[in-house]
This record gives structure tokens, C-alpha cells and sequence, in this order.
């Protein structure tokens, strides 16, 4: 019986001392990247630097550069997404409640930055122009011909296009299309829609939409930044340099993106690669900018979502079966 227990002990000391071994050769191993002392410096440190550089660079934007403004803020905005991934990235070394409160600093912090944003490069107001009868014949003549050109017919309802900002606000139930001259180079904003076919060809400079619902959007290339806020059950079809959808559900994208996607405040929105195909959508992608081989569509961050090891609940890759193939609006 004693012969039992020192055995017993003995294999009992052995497995202790086999786990302070471990337990050493882990701390001996701990790579200074993977400590909770050295993430969260790293986050406050470059949170501190955002939030430096807003406060004091901001006040130096010369009133009315806008091109000055937006690369500005554009910076800010990237900066953010990278801490954003640098979090990610280490949320398995950090506490729930850590990761938490970084996740609403740094959401606060972003939302200032749209703020600036908003106050430095104020929003155009979005006006409608009565055009003339004879220009507005004319106009209408030539979009015809281009669109027919191309295999599709304009509708006959009369359309509202904004003088400011070209695009369409208040429509329902209508196929509402704009034509490569229109487009070039010209920032497109679509407004209040409802159960619409938008067609786009051309490569836009930027392109805004905001509360559609149940519309499906074909468009070219866009050479900038694409932002969706407030849509429902919609189908988004487009290549862009960037995307940043907000406050959506429901919806699918079609998307050629060279950047990472950013939702927030989104659920149930679908991916899969842009797959429409139009007479010179080549010429288009080369006036974007865009090169057709680099397409990260599958890549999005979700900025309510920090979990690295698990996927967002909030997109999802539409399978191939699922997937639409024919865009004849």
C-alpha cells in the first residue's frame, strides 16, 4: 500500500513540475505582440495620434478646398480601419470587456471624424431643375440613341434629374437609366426610391444612395467611394475603389471593390464578385482606374463585429447557386 502511494505522489509530482515547465517555455515563448500590456498601448497610442491629427490639422483645411478636405479625411478614415484591424486581430489576447470598450472608443472616434467631415465639406443641396422643352428634347434624343444602342430603351415616364448632383430622388416603380456622357466623371446621387430598376453605364466619380427600397442598381465602374446608407431589399451591382455601407438589411452586392468593404450597422447583406457585362465596360474600368484583376469583394469589415476567430453575423457569401447571372432589367 505504501509502495502505491509513493508511486502515486511521485507521478503526481511529475506531472506538476511537467506543467510549470510548460508553463515557463510558454512565457519564455510570448511573443511581446501577443501581451494585453503591449496591444492596448499600441491601440491608445495610434487612437491618440487620430485623434491628435483631427484636432489640430483639421483647423489648417482652407475653407472651400474641398480636394484638400476629402484626401484629409479619407487618411483619417483609413487610419481607423487599420486600427479597426489591428483590434481584430487581437481580440484573442484580450478580455471581453477590453474589447468592448476599444470597440466604442474607437466607433466614437469615427463618428467624429464623419462629423468634421460633414462640417468641412457640407453636402450639396440636392435641388431639381426644370429643363427647357427644346434642350430637354434634344437631351432625351440622344440618351435614346446611346441607350438603344446598347440593346435597352429609356422609359417613357419623364425623369428627374438633379442639376447639382446628377441622379434621381422620389421615383417609384419606374427604370430610371443614365447614360455614359451623363456619368463621366460626375458624383450620382440616388434618393427616396422605391421598387425602381437604376441603370448606370459609364464610370462615375462617386455614387450616393440613400433609403432605397426593393431596387436593383446596375452601374459602372466608380471611380471613388461608393456609400449606401438606410436601403432595404436591394440588389447593388457595381466596381468602385471603395464601399461603405451603413444602416442597411436585406440586401445582396455584386461588387468589384480593390479596398476592403465596411458595413456598419448592417445584417443580413449578401456577396458575391460583380458579374454584369456591357459594351465598353473595359474602356470603363481603364477611366475608373480600376484594375479588372483585383477584386476583393469577399473582404469586408464589420465594424460591430471584432471577433477575429469567428465570422460576422451580419454578411455572408451568397452561394454560387444562389447567385444572379442575368442582369435584363
Amino acid at each position: 500500500m505504501a509502495d502505491v502511494r509513493e508511486r502515486l505522489e511521485k507521478r503526481n509530482e511529475e506531472r506538476l513540475a511537467a506543467i510549470e515547465r510548460r508553463k515557463a517555455d510558454k512565457e519564455s515563448n510570448e511573443q511581446p505582440t501577443e501581451t494585453i500590456e503591449y496591444i492596448t498601448s499600441t491601440f491608445a497610442e495610434e487612437k491618440g495620434a487620430i485623434e491628435e491629427q483631427l484636432g489640430k490639422r483639421a483647423e489648417l483645411i482652407e475653407a472651400g478646398n474641398k480636394m484638400k478636405a476629402v484626401e484629409f479625411f479619407d487618411c483619417l478614415s483609413d487610419k481607423c480601419q487599420k486600427l479597426q484591424k489591428f483590434l481584430a486581430d487581437s481580440t484573442m489576447f484580450l478580455p471581453s470587456r477590453d474589447i468592448q470598450v476599444s470597440q466604442d472608443s474607437l466607433k466614437a472616434l469615427q463618428q467624429e471624424i464623419n462629423e468634421k467631415r460633414e462640417e468641412y465639406i457640407p453636402k450639396k443641396k440636392f435641388a431639381f431643375k426644370v429643363r427647357k422643352k427644346e434642350s430637354s428634347v434634344k437631351e432625351e434624343g440622344q440618351i435614346k440613341q446611346e441607350i438603344k444602342n446598347k440593346g435597352d430603351a429609356l422609359s417613357g415616364t419623364e425623369k428627374k434629374i438633379a442639376d447639382a448632383s446628377l441622379g434621381f430622388q422620389g421615383v417609384s416603380d419606374d427604370t430610371l437609366t443614365l447614360a455614359p456622357s451623363q456619368v463621366k466623371n460626375r458624383d450620382i446621387t440616388l434618393r427616396d426610391l422605391q421598387n425602381c430598376n437604376i441603370i448606370i453605364y459609364g464610370a462615375p466619380s462617386a455614387l450616393l444612395m440613400n433609403k432605397l427600397k426593393d431596387c436593383t442598381l446596375l452601374c459602372g465602374p466608380v471611380s471613388g467611394a461608393v456609400f449606401i446608407e438606410d436601403c432595404l431589399s436591394c440588389k447593388f451591382v457595381f466596381p468602385c475603389h471603395q464601399l461603405r455601407v451603413h444602416s442597411t438589411t436585406d440586401s445582396k452586392f455584386y461588387l468589384h471593390v480593390t479596398s476592403r468593404a465596411i458595413v456598419e450597422d448592417c445584417s443580413n447583406l449578401g456577396f458575391a464578385p460583380f458579374n454584369w457585362k456591357y459594351e465598353n465596360l473595359k474602356s470603363d474600368f481603364a477611366s475608373a482606374g480600376l484594375d479588372p484583376s483585383e477584386n476583393n469583394w469577399s473582404l469586408v469589415n464589420d465594424f460591430n463585429w471584432l471577433k477575429a476567430d469567428e465570422p460576422s453575423p451580419n454578411w455572408f457569401i451568397i452561394s454560387e447557386d444562389q447567385r444572379t447571372n442575368n442582369w435584363t432589367l
